[in-house]
């Protein structure tokens, strides 16, 4: 994918491969392409954005976090009725 040289600063015009181009026709349906295009960035950018906070809430999980939890864990007993 590349940016148009003659596209005005404001409003560039993207240039796809041809399959890129039959896969975004394809799925768009009725929608014009550039909303269809911005919607997946949008989804695209808060996906990416979901999977940098569970790496790193995953990475602050560290044995001696894990042990702390299952003794707090033991010491408040949890109804199970």
């Amino acid at each position: 994918m590349k940016v148009a040289q003659k596209s005005p600063a404001p409003r560039q015009t993207l240039t796809l491969a041809r399959s890129a181009f039959r896969m975004l026709d394809s799925m768009r349906g009725e929608l014009p392409k550039s909303v269809f295009v911005e919607e997946l960035l949008t989804k695209e950018k808060k996906r990416r954005e979901r999977e940098a906070f569970y790496r790193t809430a995953v990475t602050a999980y560290t044995p001696k976090v894990r042990e702390e939890t299952l003794k707090l864990n033991e010491e408040i007993p949890i109804a199970a009725e």
